[in-house]
């Protein structure tokens, strides 16, 4: 599982990138996984390397976070 910039943010990617990330955890033993929308320097506007967000969610607003569980998913 890796993320890519190949394809434009939609909201269709939780659906996609769910399951990928819920087997990663599952892998690892975790029961659930804190994905901010800052990079590691707290920024708010991100290069596109860093949109962790986006990528496990769709979410594309300049601010939040989400939280990742084995069942279910918010942001």
């Amino acid at each position: 599982m890796r993320q890519t910039f190949d394809e434009t943010t939609d909201p269709s990617f939780g659906a996609k990138h769910l399951p990928l990330l819920r087997a990663k955890m599952a892998e690892q033993g975790l029961d659930g996984l804190l994905v901010p929308h800052e990079d590691e320097h707290q920024n708010e506007y991100l290069p596109d390397a860093n949109e962790r967000l986006a990528w496990v969610s769709g979410f594309t607003g300049s601010a939040g976070a989400g939280v990742v569980l084995m069942d279910r998913a918010a942001v």
